[in-house]
C-alpha cells in the first residue's frame, strides 16, 4: 500500500517546526506625574454623571408628589394615586357602570335644569333690552326703470298674439 502525501500530511510532519507562540499584551496608558494629578484633583470638583443627576431629580420629584398626597384624605387621596399612576405610564381606569334607566333619568334632569336656566336668562334679557324695529330690505328698482318705463302684462300679450301665429288657409 502506498501513501499519497498531501499538503496536510506534510504540514503535520513539520508541525513542530512551524509552531509560533503569540502573546497578547494590552495597551497601557501613560502614567501622569504625581504632582500634576494632585493639582488637578484640588482644582476639579467631584463630577457626577449627567444621567445620575436626572435619576436623582426624578426620584426627588416623585418623593415630593408622594409627600403632597399624604396630606389628602379619602377620595382625593385615591384620585391623586390614580393620577400619579397614569403619569408614570399606567392605563387610566375604565368608567364605572351606570344603570341605563338611572342614566336617562339623570340626563332628563340636566336637560330640565338647562331649560329653566334659559328661561330665566330670557326673562332677564327681555326686561332689560328695548326692542328695535328692523328695517325692511328695499328691493325697489323703480328708480332704475324710470328712464325706460315699465312693461305691462297687456303689452306682452298683444305682441305674442301678433308674431306667434301662422296664417290659416281656408
Amino acid at each position: 500500500m502506498s501513501l499519497v502525501l498531501t499538503k496536510a500530511a506534510l504540514a503535520l510532519k513539520n508541525a513542530e517546526s512551524n509552531f509560533q507562540v503569540v502573546k497578547f499584551e494590552a495597551h497601557k496608558p501613560k502614567k501622569k506625574n504625581d504632582n500634576e494629578s494632585d493639582i488637578n484633583l484640588n482644582k476639579k470638583e467631584p463630577q457626577i454623571p449627567q444621567s445620575k443627576k436626572d435619576v436623582d431629580l426624578k426620584k426627588i420629584r416623585h418623593e415630593i408628589v408622594r409627600f403632597g398626597m399624604s396630606g389628602f384624605s379619602g377620595t382625593k387621596k385615591e384620585e391623586a394615586k390614580i393620577a400619579l399612576a397614569i403619569s408614570l405610564g399606567a392605563k387610566p381606569p375604565k368608567r364605572e357602570y351606570i344603570n341605563y334607566k338611572e342614566l336617562m333619568e339623570k340626563r332628563k334632569q340636566e336637560k330640565q335644569k338647562l331649560q329653566n336656566e334659559k328661561q330665566l336668562m330670557m326673562s332677564k334679557t327681555v326686561l332689560h333690552t328695548v326692542k328695535k324695529k328692523k328695517k325692511g330690505v328695499n328691493n325697489d328698482v323703480g328708480h332704475l326703470l324710470s328712464s325706460y318705463g315699465k312693461v305691462q302684462k297687456k303689452d306682452l300679450k298683444q305682441k305674442s298674439d301678433k308674431g306667434s301665429g301662422k296664417k290659416k288657409k281656408k
